[in-house]
C-alpha cells in the first residue's frame, strides 16, 4: 500500500481528525439509541457506518462522502489518500483490542473445572454447525460467493468456523440480564462459549495461515501453523504463569490501574505484532494474550472492567462504524444466501448444543436451552467476517450475510431461553424462610467460612443434609465462578442429595464480606441456595426468588436491618410491590 510522496499535509490530518469525530459521535450515538430500545449496542454502531457509508451518503452525497472518507488518490498507481491510511490502522488497532477484551473474558481454569457438559456442549456445538457449514460451503462454493481466485478448502473451512463460533460477551450480558449468569445453568452455557472462541479463533488463524502461503509475507503452511501452536501453548502456559507471578509487583510498584493497564496493552500489542509477522492477522495474539492475562485471578474484576470500558466505549463503535463505509449494503444484500445462512447458524448451533447436553443426561427443556444460549454470535461473528472480508476470503454479499445473522441470533437468544424455562411464578423469599434458615448475624468474616455457617443452617433445617459436605461443594463452586452480586448480595450455590424441597439460607452481615461482586462492594446479604444434584429449574427460580426480595434500595436496606425472623418477613412483605416493579437492579451492575 502507497501513501501520498508528499508526506502529511494538514488537510490530511484535518480529514482524519473530522472522520474519526463523525464516526465516532454517530456510532455512539445510535449504540445508546439501540441501548435503550432494548437492542444490542453493535445494531446501533453499524447503522452509523451504514449512513456514513455509500449505502447512505455515498448515495446521497457522493462528493461529501468521498471527501470525509477518501480512498484512492491515483488508481492508476495504488496510491491512497494518507487520512484513508491512518483510518484504516485506527480501524485495525481497534479490532486489536475488541479480541483483547474477548479474551479477557475467557476463564480456562473455570471452563474445565465445570466438567463432562462443558466438554459435550462445547465440542457438539461447534462440530455439528462446523461439519453442515463445511459441506454446504464445500458443495454449493458458487451461491456462497467463493470467487475464482481463492481455494475451496480455506473458504469451506473459515465457512465452518463462521457458523460454529460464539459471542462470549453476548451470551454473558443476556444471562446477566435474565439473572442466569450465577447459576450453574449459565456457567455451563459460559464455559462451553468459552471453549468455542478459543478453538474458533485458533482455527480461524490456520485458515489465514492458509491463505497466505505462498504470498511474500508468508513463512509456508507448515512452518506457521507450528509456530502458531507454538505460540498458543507457551502462551497459555509459561506465559499465563510469568504473567501471574508479574501482577503482585505491578500492583505494588506501579500506579493502579494505570500501570496494569499499561502491562496488559503492552503485551497486547506485542504478541499482535508478533501473530501478524506469521501471517495470522494482529488479532489473534491479543486474543490469546487476553486469556492467558484473563486467566489470572490476580487482575481483579475492576481492572478488566476498566479496560472493557474504555474499549467499548471507544475502539468498539470505530470498529463496527467502520464496516459500512466501504460496503454497500443496499447492493450486497442477497436475500436467499441470508435465509440459507441465517437457517444453518441457528439449526446447526441449537442442534449441536442440544445433543451435548442430551449427551451429558440433561433433561429435553434444559438443554433446549442450553442450545438456544449457545447461538448468540453478536460482535465476534461480525469480526471475525470483517477480517475475512479484509483478506479475500469472503465477498460483500456474504459479509452482509453474516453481519444479520449476528444480529439476528443476539436477538433470539434471551427470548428463546427465557420461553423455555419459564415455569410457574416463584414464592416469595419471605415464604421459604424459616428460624433454621435465617441467621440475623453472620460470625463469619470471609466467604468460606460464611458458606460453612450457612451450610450448617441448611443442615438443621433438612436433617438428610450433610454440613460439611454441602460446605464443601458450595465453596468449590464459589472457587469456580465467584457469586457476589452488585448492590450487597452475595448468591453461593450448593447442591445436595439429601435435600428434598429447595433451601434458601439467608444470612446478614454487617460488616460486609467479600464475595468478589462486580461493583467491588462487600455482600451484606449472603443467601446459600441449595436444591438436589443438577436440579438448574430450582436453582434459576431460588434466583429469581431473591432477585424480586432484594430489587430495590428500600427492600435491602429493610432485611439487613431486620433481627428477627418476624422483623424480616415484615420487610419482604412491605416492600414486595417495589421489588416487582424494580427487580432487574438486584442482579445488575456488570458491564456490557
Amino acid at each position: 500500500m502507497a501513501v501520498l510522496a508528499s508526506g502529511i499535509a494538514p488537510h490530511h490530518i484535518t480529514v482524519f481528525l473530522l472522520s474519526v469525530g463523525v464516526m465516532l459521535g454517530l456510532a455512539r450515538f445510535l449504540g445508546e439509541a439501540a441501548r435503550r430500545m432494548g437492542q444490542p449496542a453493535v445494531l446501533g454502531e453499524l447503522l452509523a457506518g451504514i449512513i456514513l457509508g455509500p449505502t447512505v451518503l455515498g448515495a446521497v452525497a457522493p462528493e461529501a462522502w468521498a471527501w470525509l472518507f477518501p480512498e484512492l488518490v491515483d488508481p492508476a498507481r495504488d496510491v491512497y489518500d494518507f487520512s484513508y491510511v491512518a483510518l484504516e490502522m485506527l480501524v485495525t488497532l481497534s479490532a486489536v483490542l475488541l479480541l483483547l477484551v474477548a479474551g479477557l473474558e475467557v476463564d480456562l481454569s473455570s471452563a474445565f473445572r465445570q466438567g463432562r457438559a462443558t466438554i459435550l456442549v462445547s465440542l457438539t456445538g461447534m462440530i455439528i454447525p462446523f461439519g453442515i457449514g463445511f459441506v454446504l460451503a464445500w458443495f454449493l462454493p458458487g451461491p456462497l460467493g467463493l470467487g475464482p481466485e481463492l481455494d475451496r478448502l480455506p473458504f469451506a473451512l473459515f465457512v465452518g468456523i463462521a457458523l460454529a463460533i460464539t459471542a462470549l460477551p453476548v451470551i454473558a450480558r443476556i444471562l446477566m440480564d435474565l439473572n442466569m449468569a450465577k447459576s450453574d445453568f449459565g456457567a455451563l452455557i459460559m464455559s462451553s462459549a468459552m471453549i468455542n472462541d478459543l478453538v474458533g479463533w485458533i482455527g480461524f488463524a490456520v485458515v489465514l495461515a492458509m491463505v497466505h502461503t505462498g504470498t511474500s509475507e508468508g513463512h509456508g503452511l507448515g512452518l506457521t501453523i507450528a509456530l502458531t501452536l507454538v505460540f498458543v501453548a507457551t502462551t497459555l502456559t509459561a506465559g499465563r504463569w510469568l504473567i501471574h507471578r508479574a501482577f503482585p509487583w505491578l500492583q505494588a510498584n506501579l500506579a493502579w490501574p494505570g500501570g496494569v493497564l499499561a502491562f496488559v496493552f503492552v503485551l497486547a500489542m506485542v504478541c499482535a505484532a508478533f501473530t501478524e509477522w506469521l501471517g495470522i492477522h494482529s488479532i489473534f495474539g491479543a486474543f490469546i494474550v487476553g486469556v492467558a492475562v484473563g486467566d489470572s485471578p490476580r487482575l481483579t474484576r475492576r481492572a478488566k472492567d476498566t479496560i472493557h470500558d474504555f474499549v467499548s466505549n471507544i475502539f468498539a463503535p470505530l470498529f463496527f462504524a467502520s464496516i459500512g463505509l466501504r460496503l454497500h449494503f443496499t447492493e450486497a444484500f442477497d436475500p436467499p444466501l441470508v435465509a440459507i445462512v441465517l437457517a444453518v447458524a441457528i439449526l446447526g448451533k441449537v442442534l449441536g448444543s442440544y445433543t451435548g447436553a442430551r449427551l451429558a443426561r440433561l433433561g429435553p427443556r434444559r438443554s433446549w436451552a442450553i442450545g438456544f444460549g449457545m447461538v448468540g454470535r453478536g460482535a465476534m461473528e461480525i469480526i471475525l467476517g470483517q477480517l475475512a472480508y479484509n483478506h479475500g476470503l469472503i465477498g460483500e454479499e456474504l459479509l452482509v450475510a453474516l453481519i444479520v445473522m449476528a444480529l439476528v441470533t443476539s436477538m433470539l437468544t434471551g427470548p428463546m431461553m427465557q420461553w423455555l424455562l419459564k415455569g410457574k411464578r416463584p414464592r416469595r423469599l419471605g415464604e421459604v424462610l424459616t428460624h433454621e434458615t435465617f441467621i440475623p448475624a453472620l460470625r463469619a468474616t470471609d466467604p468460606r467460612n460464611a458458606i460453612a455457617e450457612l451450610a450448617a443452617a441448611a443442615a438443621a433445617a433438612a436433617p438428610g443434609v450433610d454440613a460439611r459436605e454441602l460446605a464443601r461443594e458450595a465453596w468449590r463452586r464459589e472457587r469456580i465462578t465467584p457469586t457476589g452480586l452488585a448492590n450487597g448480595i452475595a448468591v453461593p450455590y450448593g447442591h445436595h442429595a439429601g435435600v428434598r424441597t429447595p433451601l434458601v439460607v439467608l444470612g446478614l452481615s454487617h460488616a460486609g464480606i467479600d464475595f468478589d461482586a462486580p461493583d467491588r462492594r462487600p455482600a451484606h446479604l449472603v443467601c446459600l441456595l441449595v436444591t438436589e444434584m443438577h436440579d438448574f429449574e430450582a436453582q434459576l427460580e431460588l434466583l429469581e426468588m431473591v432477585a424480586h426480595a432484594f430489587a430495590t434500595p428500600e427492600a435491602r436496606a429493610a432485611v439487613r436491618s431486620a433481627g428477627s425472623l418476624t422483623q424480616l418477613k415484615a420487610a419482604l412483605t412491605t416492600t414486595a410491590l417495589a421489588d416487582d416493579e424494580h427487580a432487574p437492579e438486584a442482579t445488575g451492575g456488570c458491564p456490557e
